[in-house]
């Protein structure tokens, strides 16, 4: 099992700029009581969010509301404490830029 600070350690290399954020989020799962979750990172492709995981799988969609926002997403890792998540559709400008003035750092 990874820690958080190896998945810290693979989102600093990936190409795509992450923003640290931190914004109040639901996580909705197929079948599952919507989780409390904070984004704790996020792109335009994808996101990383604080909570506990208990109930969610790699590979598993999700629709996360933040901040007013519903984003559909596939789960792309997980622990006990972190998760990635894959946007379906790439963020726009404006949305990146909404998220992170209502998200606090």
């Amino acid at each position: 099992m990874a820690s958080s600070a190896e998945h810290l350690g693979k989102a600093a290399l990936r190409c795509e700029e992450r923003q640290g954020v931190l914004l109040d989020a639901t996580v909705k799962a197929y079948l599952a009581a919507p989780l409390a979750a904070a984004v704790i990172d996020l792109s335009a492709g994808g996101a990383m969010l604080a909570a506990d995981t208990g109930d969610l799988h790699k590979g598993d969609e999700i629709v996360l509301d933040a901040a007013g926002k519903q984003i559909v997403a596939t789960v792309a890792w997980s622990n006990e404490s972190f998760f990635g998540l894959a946007f379906h559709r790439r963020l726009d400008d404006r949305e990146m830029s909404w998220l992170k003035r209502v998200g606090r750092a």
